[in-house]
């Protein structure tokens, strides 16, 4: 996204807090607010695509198969739990 629609964005923020926006100046904050939030969403799942999990035996493996394998090793509800 660029800088000036994140200015924009923190304008929008500041004129609120202050005296209040007017219904076309929400409806603009609203816009570019979801269009920054679907930029940080695809560039965090690009880091994941990029991201890569050592195991204990040497072997690097995509963080997408990691959470796969994980998600099938531990039962659902006993995640996080300690043992006796």
């Amino acid at each position: 996204m660029e800088k000036s629609k994140i200015d924009r964005i923190n304008a929008l923020a500041r004129k609120a807090k202050s005296i209040g926006l007017t219904e076309r100046e929400t409806a603009e904050r609203d816009a570019l607010r979801k269009e920054y939030l679907t930029d940080m969403r695809a560039s965090f799942r690009q880091q994941l695509d990029n991201t890569y999990v050592q195991t204990a035996d040497g072997a690097k493996i995509p963080y997408a198969e990691y959470a796969k394998l994980s998600k099938k090793a531990s039962p659902a509800g006993e995640a996080g739990r300690e043992t006796d």
